[in-house]
């Protein structure tokens, strides 16, 4: 029997492409990127950087950027989706706020590599440019009620969107109709968390840092804990994997949250050291964008909701944080586990996330487990 090993890269090359899926129902257009096993005619291109696919950072104003600039990510574009030998079980993995849909490629690419098909949507109102467009508008000083009506949008066209990207996976990828996997930071974490209330074939979660209501973010207002709290249409597995120093939803929030969750197995994973952004890509530059990003939401809602100002002097320099490629690598491997567990019916699996804390102590990483994961 081989070792099971959740943070080795997995057997196949890893594919990507990207498409639009329209929701008639709704009129509403999401550019989607798909992670896919990949056939063998492309062994080894995924993890040479000469034949990954790159693509402009999410800054870059009309998509165009340096060369220098560009981001890449270890896939190949557009390769040949291998056939397998029965539907590959679905995950979706869903952006945070002023996020897009390749802000944690190295996610996507690893469960890929390891016989998932990863969805991951531009969540349109919450991306990148809409947020900045937003904060552009109301500038020099915006009234409280824009962002409060702007994040109450977000909230429920999120809801909505959950149905929509697992039917149309179904109907357009070799997916299982059932047994789904939903992951996301900050309000992609709140949007795994309330995934279940929306569509009963979702079976496990993996909520990174999720957005909620008790926190320096929307402190007094009641946004998501309500909607985490509605009637769920499944049990699926719940894990919370949030960082002990996160500057913007505090751990605090996050003990108040598990407390909530619906779910009848469900665990906090706390990471030492880590903040708000040790779940994307470059660790490094989100940190530093964080601040900035902060105190300029901050400079503009003086008046909240939230206190951005104060979230801005809490972000720490990455000198006293947990360094970005061990935390990401850390994440994958019990991303995956989990996911193996609870999609697959994996034994060995289950086996690791009986033990997480032993299992990220294997890449060198400290976490702290809180709650029940019922393995």
């Amino acid at each position: 029997m081989t070792t099971y090993d959740p943070f080795a890269r997995g057997e196949f090359p890893v594919g990507v492409r990207s498409e639009e899926w329209h929701d008639s129902a709704r009129d509403r257009t999401l550019p989607v990127e798909i992670w896919f096993p990949a056939t063998d005619d492309y062994a080894g291109q995924d993890l040479d950087p000469v034949t990954w696919d790159v693509f402009p950072p999410v800054w870059a104003a009309d998509g165009v950027a340096a060369p220098d600039e560009m981001c890449a990510q270890s896939a190949v574009r557009d390769a040949q989706m291998r056939d397998l030998d029965a539907p590959a079980p679905l995950v979706l993995l869903i952006h945070g706020w002023a996020g897009f849909r390749r802000e944690s490629t190295f996610i996507g690419t690893h469960l890929a590599s390891r016989g998932y098909i990863v969805v991951s949507p531009d969540v349109i109102g919450s991306t990148w440019d809409d947020v900045d467009a937003l904060l552009t508008a109301c500038e020099p000083v915006g009234r409280r009620e824009d962002l409060v009506d702007h994040a109450e949008a977000s909230a429920v066209a999120r809801i909505g969107d959950i149905e929509f990207l697992i039917s149309t996976a179904v109907e357009r990828l070799p997916v299982r109709d059932g047994g789904v996997g939903v992951t996301g930071a900050s309000f992609g974490g709140y949007s795994s968390l309330v995934a279940p209330t929306s569509d009963g074939r979702v079976a496990a979660i993996a909520a990174m840092c999720p957005a909620n209501d008790d926190g320096m973010v929307m402190s007094g207002d009641s946004l998501f804990n309500s909607r985490i709290r509605a009637p769920w249409k499944s049990d699926p597995a719940t894990l919370m994997l949030v960082g002990d120093r996160d500057s913007l939803l505090p751990l605090y929030g996050q003990l108040t949250l598990l407390k909530e969750v619906p779910a009848t197995r469900k665990q906090v994973v706390a990471m030492a050291r880590a903040d708000h952004n040790h779940f994307v890509d470059d660790v490094e530059l989100g940190q530093a964008w964080l601040g900035e990003f902060a105190e300029r939401v901050g400079r503009i809602f003086r008046d909240g909701p939230g206190n951005w100002s104060l979230i801005a002097q809490c972000v720490q320099p990455m000198e006293a944080l947990v360094p970005g490629e061990k935390a990401k690598v850390a994440w994958q491997g019990i991303i995956a586990a989990h996911f193996d567990a609870h999609l697959r019916d994996n034994p060995q699996a289950m086996a690791a996330v009986a033990d997480i804390e032993g299992l990220a102590e294997q890449v060198g990483v400290e976490v702290t487990t809180i709650g029940s994961g019922g393995e």
